[in-house]
């Protein structure tokens, strides 16, 4: 259970395994990257290294005085380089898929490729308001979900920027992400349903999109098999692995 000290923050992960290449994954919003240590198992098997992480302010992560989209890309930069990795097959779930796009865009020499699950670059007016709804009722204790006040400022500073991606959207800068790019998405998907999907595959240059159906938001845990399946197919095929 090691955490890295960055001065600003300390930062808690697991891994699995050694080497400079690594599958990476990101968490979804309020969470950490907990759930995923029993991922590694399977993706051991294909990876040099597995790790999964907490954002600053959530799980085992210390809390900081700061919070933004390019802060927690930045822990994963600092995180990865003291780890001596130097490239990564990153995949983002939910809120993880958009520090996975600040990431690519700010660190494209690390990236061999980057996995968007459930997610989006941009969000409408509904959908926005939603997310500002959701951070002033948890601010004040009378949310729906259960935010532990250790945890409070990292969901409210996440909550926050999804709303903004309606005002701040990252779709006109996906062209510059040039990494291969797999998007997945779910059309039983009620938090962020499937536009988000399309949006990400129709403006990402190098992408391939695949909307599961009869899959609920996270892919990677609804359809599990599939999702497997579909990623060692895409990253034979951009020869990240044998």
């Amino acid at each position: 259970m090691p955490n890295l000290d960055l001065n600003d923050v300390s930062i808690h992960y697991e891994e699995t395994g050694k080497g400079s290449f690594a599958f990476v994954h990101c968490h979804g919003i309020g969470q950490s990257g907990k759930p995923f240590i029993e991922e590694f198992s399977f993706w051991e098997k294909y990876f040099d290294r597995v790790i999964t992480w907490d954002n600053r302010g959530l799980g085992e992560s210390s809390q900081a005085t700061k919070y933004s989209v390019p802060l927690y890309a930045n822990d994963l930069a600092r995180l990865l380089n003291h780890l001596n990795v130097t490239k990564v097959v990153l995949h983002g779930v939910s809120w993880g898929g958009i520090v996975v796009q600040q990431f690519a865009l700010d660190y494209p020499d690390m990236c061999s490729a980057i996995i968007i699950d459930s997610s989006s670059s941009e969000v409408n007016v509904a959908a926005s308001e939603n997310w500002y709804k959701q951070s002033e009722e948890s601010r004040v204790g009378k949310g729906i979900r259960k935010i532990k006040p250790e945890h409070m400022d990292s969901f409210l500073a996440q909550a926050r920027a999804t709303a903004g991606l309606r005002e701040h959207p990252y779709t006109p800068r996906l062209k510059e992400i040039k990494c291969p790019a797999l998007i997945v998405g779910g059309g039983q998907d009620s938090i962020a349903g499937a536009g988000g999907s399309i949006i990400l595959g129709r403006n990402l240059p190098n992408s391939r999109t695949e909307i599961f159906q009869d899959s609920e938001h996270g892919v990677y845990r609804h359809k599990q098999a599939e999702f497997r399946k579909l990623v060692l197919e895409f990253c034979k095929n951009i020869q990240v692995i044998n």
